[in-house]
């Protein structure tokens, strides 16, 4: 089930040589939950907590470019897209049947706090050959 979502702008930190955006407080996700992370419409986070393991994927499902991961069900450590019931593992985005991937993200806890690694600007998969 998605929380509150957080409108992310750049980096709010950077952590080991690489760019991380404060995503919120372990007390706010919960096992079960997960939270979406928006930086613009093609940089989009899922995040989730599965049993107390944190695990970030783009928001975004490659079968038709829908904004949906975040809402999708979680069943064991993976993630069902919630419009055309492709399943993806969550530690490493790959689809469970097919070639399909979902890019993953760092995650790191400090404090208390969760930080996303935030993903780079790139050129849209559908926008390309235009």
């Amino acid at each position: 089930m998605n929380t509150n979502d957080r409108n992310a702008g750049s980096a709010d930190v950077e952590i080991d040589g690489r760019d991380y955006a404060r995503a919120c407080t372990v007390a706010e996700l919960p096992p079960g939950r997960s939270r979406m992370l928006y930086f613009d419409e093609e940089r989009q986070i899922a995040l989730f907590n599965v049993d107390g393991e944190l695990h970030a994927v783009t928001n975004i499902c490659p079968h038709q470019h829908s904004p949906v991961i975040v809402d999708g069900m979680i069943e064991d450590c993976t993630v069902t897209c919630p419009l055309h019931g492709w399943a993806y593992d969550l530690r490493s985005g790959r689809a469970l049947g097919g070639g399909a991937r979902l890019k993953t993200f760092d995650v790191r806890v400090v404090e208390g706090v969760i930080w996303v690694e935030v993903p780079g600007e790139e050129e849209p998969t559908w926008f390309r050959g235009m």
